[in-house]
């Protein structure tokens, strides 16, 4: 058990073999195989451009999940061409990002700081809103509750006051299984709210 499980978790041997579980289905997910994307336009976002989606849908049982599909090939289809995106929402799937991660740039004189909005799509790009909601465009510290969670180094927690939406600022580069983790926190920070 990972550290950040077992901060999160604390001795619940089911909130952790929960964890294990979502990682195992969500990699599961991924790996439906799926009719090809057949794209109507280049538009943000992507997935609502599928022609054929009735038909992804079908094969995988679920307009959830096979949006969830979908939008994973595509961000790794069309990560170049939005290699500038800087919207709030994701261009792929269209959702507002649970995680950022925020990573140190060496400078001359100063460090500097950079701020990846990372999508559960698979989609990352930087984004320059520090202190803006992705989800309703609330700017400014006084729009915002702050949460850190002790133990959980590097990790903060933002909930919007205007639209409630929560994400979570990581400092560093998380391993899959800590960005999963992160997302399952962050929910319950929203208090089950969704996008």
């Amino acid at each position: 058990m990972s550290k950040e499980v077992e901060i999160v978790c604390g001795g619940d041997s089911h909130c952790v073999e929960e964890v294990r579980r979502a990682v195992e289905e969500i990699r599961s997910l991924f790996s439906t195989p799926i009719p090809e994307p057949h794209l109507s336009s280049l538009s943000p976002p992507l997935v609502d451009q599928v022609a054929n989606m009735a038909e992804i849908v079908d094969a995988v049982g679920d307009e959830a999940a096979a949006r969830l599909v979908v939008a994973s090939r595509l961000a790794k289809r069309f990560a170049q061409r939005f290699a500038e995106w800087s919207g709030d929402r994701c261009p792929i799937c269209g959702s507002a990002p649970r995680l950022f991660v925020v990573v140190p740039r060496p400078g001359e004189i100063f460090e500097s700081r950079e701020r990846y909005a990372k999508c559960v799509c698979g989609f990352s790009w930087l984004h320059e809103g520090w202190w803006r909601c992705p989800n309703c465009g609330a700017e400014g510290r006084q729009n915002f509750d702050v949460y850190i969670r002790e133990g959980l180094e590097g990790a903060v927690f933002y909930r919007c006051r205007r639209c409630g939406f929560a994400y979570v600022e990581y400092q560093g580069l998380p391993r899959e299984d800590l960005e999963y983790l992160l997302r399952i926190v962050v929910g319950h920070v929203a208090g089950g709210q969704r996008d």
